[in-house]
């Protein structure tokens, strides 16, 4: 008999040990589906966690599905998970239940709790690793719309330097550039002016200063987390924040000044960290996604023998076209800022 449960902060040590469990076998588990990411999250008003959970008669977790939900007067909207959007969708024990069986009940729950709201839409990341949820998302979210997205990483088994990075490493090596974790709270600030910088010139959405905030304060005392800094001189002149589960690790948040780009402090900051990886027995690197293909980001990571995979956001409309015509793209925006509501390309 299964048990369907909210799972709040209460449950937080049964989730890392469920997560740290599965990942040993599910790749699809990412450092943004343990509590110390959701933590993140709460600091920064994204909204309220609406984290599922699926337990045995012996009590034991089988399968989650983390997600939160925003609230206006317009109405609510849900994500399995906002805030950039990382792969997120149900996790769960291949040893204590099958995959159809754990879509059906978390996802039946789900919509069963989005009853107490005014729904605007809900929208579901599928797994990072695994394209087996793609027909269960769309068999058990009825009249949902389907985004192919794509996204790009490295197997960490046999990875190999290409010769043109080996040659920018030991650039910035002769540049006199060193590596080093956060220590200090200027630290912080040094970092997150760099970053801004880089968000301003490249017209990227900035994340918020609480975000970087509350991830180097973990990284001080968890494994889930570590903050890597680039710096010349006693000058900070790049960093980059990497999002670790047991078997991936997921690159965060990078930036570098640009007058020192030239001594490649991201290069020695990527391959310092994916060396760290190895070391850890981490399996595979995410990359993320990248705005196109014709991206200089994207071609970037092909430098490193990225290979690319599909993945795809099912949406969940409850509101009409007209609905969505009428708040536009910017009040959509501003209502439910990092949520992805709706396809633009629809209104």
């Amino acid at each position: 008999m299964l048990e369907k449960f909210l799972l709040d902060a209460a449950y937080d040590n049964e989730v890392v040990a469920f997560l740290n469990k599965i990942s040993k076998s599910n790749y699809s588990v990412l450092g943004y589906h343990y509590p110390n990411y959701r933590k993140m999250l709460e600091k920064i008003d994204i909204g309220k966690p609406l984290y599922l959970g699926l337990r045995d008669n012996k009590e034991n977790i089988v399968a989650i599905l983390p997600g939160f939900i925003k609230t206006q007067k317009e109405g609510s909207v849900y994500s399995s998970l906002p805030f950039f959007g990382p792969n997120a969708g149900i996790l769960f024990d291949k040893n204590s239940i099958n995959q159809e069986q754990a879509h059906l009940y978390l996802l039946q729950f789900l919509f069963h709790e989005l009853k107490n709201y005014d729904m605007v839409s809900a929208s579901f990341y599928s797994n990072f690793y695994d394209n087996s949820d793609f027909p269960l998302l769309q068999k058990f979210i009825p009249d949902s719309i389907t985004l192919d997205k794509f996204t790009s990483y490295i197997s960490l088994y046999d990875f190999k330097l290409s010769s043109s990075l080996e040659y920018d490493i030991r650039k910035a090596t002769r540049s006199g550039v060193k590596i080093r974790e956060v220590r200090t709270m200027q630290d912080v600030e040094d970092i997150y002016n760099i970053y801004k910088q880089n968000c301003i010139d490249y017209g990227i959405l900035l994340k918020p200063k609480e975000c970087l905030k509350s991830l180097v304060e973990q990284s001080k005392s968890i494994n889930t987390v570590k903050t890597y800094i680039a710096e010349c001189s006693g000058t900070v002149i790049g960093a980059l924040v990497m999002i670790y589960s047991p078997s991936i690790a997921s690159y965060y948040l990078p930036c570098s000044i640009h007058e020192y780009r030239s001594y490649q402090p991201m290069t020695f900051l990527i391959n310092h960290a994916i060396q760290e990886s190895i070391r850890m027995g981490i399996h595979y690197w995410n990359w993320e996604s990248s705005p196109s293909k014709e991206s200089g980001v994207y071609r970037f990571k092909k430098k490193w023998g990225s290979m690319d995979k599909v993945y795809k956001i099912f949406i969940k409309p409850f509101k009409d076209i007209h609905f969505f015509r009428k708040l536009g793209r910017l009040g959509i925006g501003e209502l439910y800022p990092h949520y992805f509501v709706y396809p633009f390309s629809e209104i």
